[in-house]
């Protein structure tokens, strides 16, 4: 009788066939994601994306949106919002953190005609970007794009925000446009949103013996997303601007918040082109926190490959990273057009000359007779043709007479 539902004593962990279930797939410990998302920064910011479909705002409470918008921000991470029934303007993510770092508006947006299909076409941007593409030519990705299917689940936004891209559009069959993926740049991170819903009908039409378009683009996608992820330990390396032969190193340590990380012992491990390894330690920047620096003078031409290891204050191994660089003085001067004036007037300086600008080129030219400049000359004259090594030859015969007279020497 459903008068009496609910009051029966069943187990509670009974499932319902209309029971949602949280799956966890690529697990690596039992107890991840147990129990469900993650309710921490060290939780979420072992991961280094987050792909949200079809859910509304009020599937998160607001402490795990401050999160997602944390893990964007702060620790670099991707975020990708898929289209859907309950996504953007319909899930009611505006004034909600995760709104606010979304590529397009959710405040409201026009519902979508029912029954109407609509076109994909690739932006000017879109074309200029690798992962959008699934073709190697350009004639070759006008045709998929004329071959795909439409769409009927797009989720209309108002507008895109400042500073955001659009990608891919999607067009009906009245000509009215409408962003259909999305990209911005947020914090250390970036976020893009997917405007449509039914993306599985790209991969129904598709030859049975061919790649799967829509997974090769899936790839692509996911790869964007996790391409630029900063990790806890990073590595910057720059030729220092006084000395060519000096390399300025530059680590940054982030503890598991991603926030920066002091007192940590980094020792950094340089193999040179003769393979020899030498160790030197990094010391703490007085200009940031969580940064360490150190120099290396490269003496050997070819390439250098430096290893960092970063160790925290208990004893546990943050991380470890690897950079590299190449030391070839002989090409330095061929990287750059532009003359090397400080290089030019410390040489003027030194040789007691001067630097003259374009500009004065003609009136150096008219001052030049009137200024008193030395003139040198090279000779090549025989020793022995001088008078005084004569003199000095005559003198010496003269002396030892002499000393032979006085001395009653025959």
């Amino acid at each position: 009788n459903p008068i009496f539902r609910g009051f029966e004593n069943k187990d509670e962990q009974t499932e319902q066939y209309d029971e949602p279930v949280l799956l966890r797939l690529g697990i690596e410990q039992r107890e991840e994601l147990r129990a469900g998302f993650p309710k921490s920064a060290d939780e979420l910011f072992a991961y280094h994306a987050l792909v949200i479909d079809d859910l509304e705002a009020e599937f998160f409470r607001q402490d795990q949106l401050s999160l997602i918008q944390q893990f964007v921000s702060q620790r670099g991470g991707g975020l990708l919002m898929l289209g859907g029934r309950e996504s953007f303007v319909k899930g009611e993510w505006a004034r909600t953190p995760v709104g606010d770092l979304l590529p397009v508006y959710v405040d409201r947006g026009e519902p979508a005609p029912p029954e109407t299909e609509y076109r994909l076409h690739l932006t000017r941007e879109g074309w200029l970007q690798p992962w959008v593409r699934v073709r190697a030519t350009e004639q070759e990705e006008a045709k998929r794009l004329a071959e795909m299917p439409g769409f009927r689940t797009v989720n209309f936004a108002r507008a895109i925000k400042p500073g955001a891209s659009v990608l891919a559009s999607v067009e009906s069959p009245d000509g009215r446009q409408q962003p259909a993926l999305a990209v911005q740049s947020f914090g250390r991170g970036r976020a893009a949103a997917l405007l449509i819903g039914d993306l599985w009908r790209w991969n129904m039409r598709r030859p049975e013996q061919t790649e799967s378009d829509l997974e090769k683009s899936w790839r692509q996608t996911v790869r964007w997303l996790v391409a630029d992820v900063p990790k806890r330990v990073e590595i910057e390396t720059r030729q220092a601007e006084t000395n060519g032969d000096l390399q300025r190193l530059t680590v940054r340590v982030r503890d598991e918040r991603y926030e920066p990380l002091d007192n940590a012992t980094v020792k950094i491990v340089v193999t040179t082109p003769d393979n020899r390894q030498i160790e030197i330690a990094a010391e703490p920047s007085d200009e940031s926190a969580g940064e360490y620096v150190t120099t290396f003078a490269s003496r050997v031409p070819g390439p250098y490959r430096a290893t960092v290891t970063a160790v925290a204050a208990d004893g546990s191994e943050v991380g470890s990273r690897e950079a590299g660089w190449t030391y070839e003085p002989a090409t330095d001067e061929f990287r750059t057009l532009a003359p090397n004036r400080p290089l030019l007037e410390r040489i003027a300086r030194e040789t007691g000359g001067e630097v003259i600008p374009l500009n004065r080129l003609s009136a150096f030219v008219n001052d030049l007779p009137n200024r008193k400049i030395p003139v040198e000359e090279a000779w090549t004259y025989p020793l022995w043709h001088t008078w005084t090594l004569f003199a000095f030859a005559i003198g010496c015969l003269v002396g030892e007479w002499g000393l032979r007279r006085w001395k009653g020497l025959p």
